[in-house]
């Protein structure tokens, strides 16, 4: 007994395709130079290739876009040709500020925990560098002070552990966020030079992190076993 017509089904497809999508705002603000008139893209780089999503113009330095997704999709955001900004497009309303010395995204989930972690990580590469410039003024110095230039050493040591503990922590602590493995994956080089840091997150995770796709895929490359 057919309890549907066939264009009540096809009504019921079309509901449920809806229903599983969601619908994406971005609003964006640029207080910068050379922006005006120019037109905005949304890029996702795959393993199959480059796509466009989304684009649109900057007019009276404000830009936005609108539209629906299925899931939660890693984009850089581009001026033109140029790479301005990466982001996460997801459903619900995204802010975007540009200005000459910043550019963030926020007001979804997985922007928020993105751009936290990227302010915290920049505060440590800060210090990183600047510790760094001192290691080389004294190695340039006509009087080397080797005890303070052993204390400089041990400090990007200090430094260096600091900014793996934070990668670490923000990826364990949020491992069931897409953000998660988008962060691990920027770790990621050859899959036979593993590197202690991937290692250290791979043997602490928990198993739904590991069986991610991008994850699995790269543990399986790399004869990854626990």
């Amino acid at each position: 007994m057919r309890c549907f017509t066939n264009a009540a089904v096809s009504v019921l497809a079309v509901l449920l395709m809806t229903a599983c999508k969601g619908h994406y705002s971005i609003q964006g603000t640029v207080d910068a130079f050379g922006y005006e008139g120019c037109s905005m893209f949304l890029v996702e780089y795959t393993a199959n290739g480059v796509s466009i999503i989304d684009s649109c113009k900057v007019h009276h330095s404000a830009f936005r876009m609108d539209g629906s997704l299925d899931s939660v999709r890693f984009v850089m955001l581009c001026k033109d040709n140029t790479p301005v900004l990466p982001m996460y497009l997801e459903k619900g309303k995204t802010s975007i500020v540009i200005s000459p010395t910043e550019g963030y995204a926020s007001g979804t989930r997985q922007n928020d925990l993105f751009y936290s972690f990227l302010k915290e990580k920049n505060r440590i590469d800060n210090r990183f560098d600047d510790m760094m410039q001192r290691q080389l003024q004294l190695v340039q110095a006509d009087v080397i002070d080797s005890d303070e230039l052993q204390g400089v050493r041990d400090s990007l040591s200090d430094i260096v552990r600091e900014c793996e503990d934070l990668i670490a922590s923000f990826i364990l602590d949020n491992s069931k966020e897409s953000v998660a493995v988008g962060v691990f994956s920027m770790l990621l080089g050859p899959a036979d030079q593993m590197s202690p840091l991937v290692r250290r997150i791979l043997d602490s995770a928990p198993k739904s992190f590991l069986k991610n796709p991008t994850v699995a895929d790269y543990a399986a490359k790399a004869g990854y076993r626990r």
